[in-house]
């Protein structure tokens, strides 16, 4: 009988099934617990509904009774007690907040009601049809600690099913919007585009000091703000620029293996002594796939970005002199160095005029790609396609693949643009071109024109709508179910009648 009712009571069941999705919203949206005068052994109360340690682990138990089954040996019971603890906590405070707001519609549930839910599991009435009383009070006795707090879990059960009930009335879907649902996603459009960059000022911009004063005098905050984001620019640290030849030694290599490797660089070295280019036999000899085609050459570089041993040999050098062979987990290396940069702080005065000639230009590029963007719209918003008015103007004209109407909104070539491609998709073959112009990454401009639109067939679609019209009746449900949720935690709290705490189940 006991084994029965564990594996039939539909309300912890219940709890498990919707707990995984809960977890998430209302836990996170707790925040680090509510105010209230819990008992000493409360995890949650709920105006007046009040849950224990001994609630959540019997929750907990079913949750990872659940977990077993589904996941096998792959489940880590002890690595997901925290988490597990968490869920069953927040099930609880789930189920009370619905029962509370079951309540506050004037929804009650009589003890004729809990009798005959009971009476529903099976093993739970004996053969005359009566409810078997000594199985019922064991059960409730063994996981809820008495008679009564089984009735009251019944009751809190019972009215959540009357609340799911009407918000499941509530919502509906219509298969024509389980058809655009489907839709949607599958949708596809190629568009023609035209773009002006603004991110490069004119060749020829001259900047007048009186216009230089004006703007320092009118945007000084945004030059210093300009000075601050180029720190690395202006604030620059030690630098050496060094080539080097490397002759690859794996650490675990054996004497046979290292003997070849010194006898080959010992050349390299002869080669260099004797006169030769060091970028040339580095281009010859190199093993280092990164800097072999640049002669060995590394760039600049600071300290911290190469191995130890490496960084300590060329920033020792003096430009122009060559190390002695160097071993690293590499393996062995010969290091010219080339040239040194001492640290460097440059003070916001000496490059203030500099970052604002910088930023007018900018202003200025931005400003001439707007305009002509605009010129090109004014001649679409005349009757004029993107086509043609950019043909005639001579201006380069994209086009992507077939694109999907993703969140992101990424358009092959431009990036992420929510707002273009959501454009794209309201284009009509009657009206293909759009006159809006569409601001990109913030410095580019670009006017669209509709080319193919391609619409998923209806063999692909109709098999699949009752389904999607179920997904979004569930979805809907739930989103209904959270709402309520939300407004009576933040109503309960404010009254300050909510309390979540897991600080009596540390263990």
């Amino acid at each position: 009988m006991l084994r029965t009712m564990r594996e039939r009571s539909r309300w912890l069941m219940w709890l498990v099934i919707v707990g995984v999705g809960a977890v998430f919203v209302l836990y996170l949206g707790i925040g680090g617990g509510f105010r209230g005068g819990p008992g000493v052994d409360s995890v949650v109360e709920v105006d007046g509904r009040r849950f224990t340690a001994r609630d959540v682990y019997r929750v907990r138990e079913r949750q990872e009774a659940e977990y077993r089954r589904m996941l096998g040996d792959d489940f880590d019971a002890a690595g997901a007690a925290d988490f597990l603890d968490q869920m069953a906590a927040t099930m609880l405070m789930r189920l009370a907040l619905l029962a509370n707001a079951a309540e506050d519609l004037g929804l009650r549930v009589s003890d004729e009601e809990i009798r005959n839910y009971l009476k529903r599991i099976p093993g739970a009435v004996d053969d005359s049809g009566q409810l078997n009383q000594v199985a019922v009070t064991d059960h409730a006795e063994r996981n809820f600690g008495s008679v009564r707090r089984f009735q009251e879990a019944l009751r809190d059960e019972l009215l959540v099913q009357k609340i799911g009930r009407l918000i499941s009335e509530s919502v509906a879907v219509s298969d024509s919007e389980a058809r655009e649902s489907l839709r949607h996603p599958r949708r596809r459009v190629s568009i023609a585009f035209v773009r002006f960059d603004g991110s490069e000022p004119p060749e020829d911009l001259e900047v007048s000091d009186a216009r230089l004063e004006a703007f320092l005098a009118t945007d000084s905050e945004r030059v210093r703000k300009t000075y601050d984001e180029r720190s690395e620019e202006y604030n620059r640290p030690e630098e050496v620029r060094a080539r080097h030849i490397l002759v690859r030694l794996p650490e675990d290599a054996d004497e046979a293996a290292e003997t070849a490797a010194r006898k080959r660089m010992d050349e390299i070295v002869e080669l260099i002594q004797g006169g030769a280019n060091f970028a040339d036999v580095a281009l010859e000899s190199s093993e280092d796939p990164g800097s072999q085609m640049q002669g060995g050459d590394l760039g600049f570089f600071s300290r911290g970005r190469m191995v130890p041993p490496f960084e300590e040999a060329a920033f020792s050098l003096e430009p122009g002199t060559i190390s002695e062979v160097i071993r690293t987990t590499h393996g062995l290396h010969l290091i010219r160095a080339e040239e040194k940069r001492a640290a460097m702080v440059v003070p916001f005065e000496e490059v203030r005029d500099e970052i604002a000639r910088d930023l007018v230009g900018r202003d200025d590029a931005l400003a001439v790609a707007r305009e002509r963007a605009e010129e090109l719209a004014g001649e679409i918003r005349e009757g004029r396609s993107l086509l043609e008015a950019a043909r005639e103007s001579m201006l380069s004209i994209e086009r992507t693949e077939p694109i999907q109407h993703r969140p992101d909104g990424q358009v092959p070539g431009l990036g992420a643009a929510p707002e273009l491609v959501t454009a794209a998709f309201a284009l009509t073959e009657e009206h293909p071109s759009s006159p809006e112009i569409f601001e990109v990454r913030g410095d580019k401009f670009v006017l669209i024109q509709l080319l193919e639109r391609t619409e998923p067939l209806a063999e692909e679609i109709e098999p699949l709508v009752e389904e999607e019209r179920e997904r979004l009746l569930a979805e809907r449900r739930m989103q209904l179910e959270q709402a309520w949720i939300t407004a009576r935690q933040d109503a309960l709290t404010e009254r300050g009648k909510l309390f979540y705490s897991l600080k009596a189940l540390e263990r």
